[in-house]
């Protein structure tokens, strides 16, 4: 069982076994290659090829013909190849993020879904300091020790986030390493596990 302090020291710590306990953590070169090789600024193709990939890797319940339902793959990447997307995502500021992943997570008109999950994956992939992934792992956590009130309200999500990254001494917004955001969420994803 991993169980790491929540602090400052737990989190280097976490961050060191990341990179040499394989055995513990297998999946760590794969998902950093795959954030590495992501695009944020993206052809449609390219756009809706992440949009499946995401969807696929951390199931986020896109339907891609599984229902009768229209797919939303292509709203989403018409979206993120839109203007509105690519002048926000490399924001630096919590509002411009959470205003931006709550349009993304609702740009998928014809199923009116609100995408929250697949919204904060997409925007972490391309700006992992200012878009935490919203997950109910990570939610759940937040909830119980950082004051989130589980309303699917991402600027809210942001602040407990914040109040977390204030705890283990990370500041994402000054952050200099552009991942730094990857290693907070994984972090809090196997505190306890």
């Amino acid at each position: 069982m991993l169980n790491y302090e929540v602090s400052k020291k737990g989190y280097e710590q976490f961050k060191k076994d990341l990179h040499t306990n394989k055995e513990a953590f297998p999946w760590f070169e794969d998902e950093k290659d795959f954030l590495e090789s992501f695009k944020t600024v993206a052809d449609r193709e390219t756009a809706l090829q992440q949009v499946k990939t995401i969807n696929s890797k951390y199931s986020t319940h896109l339907s891609f013909g599984k229902s009768s339902a229209p797919d939303e793959g292509g709203e989403f990447a018409d979206f993120i190849i839109s203007e509105s997307f690519q002048s926000r995502i490399t924001t630096t500021e919590k509002k411009v993020a959470a205003a931006l992943a709550t349009d993304l997570a609702k740009s998928a008109k014809t199923r009116g879904r609100f995408q929250l999950s697949f919204a904060s994956k997409y925007c972490h992939h391309c700006n992992p300091n200012m878009f935490p992934i919203y997950d109910s792992v990570n939610a759940d956590y937040l909830k119980e020790h950082f004051s989130y009130k589980g309303n699917k309200d991402y600027r809210s999500y942001i602040d407990a986030y914040s109040r977390f990254c204030e705890k283990i001494g990370v500041d994402l917004v000054t952050a200099p390493d552009k991942y730094e955001g990857f290693y907070v969420d994984k972090f809090i994803n196997n505190i306890e596990k």
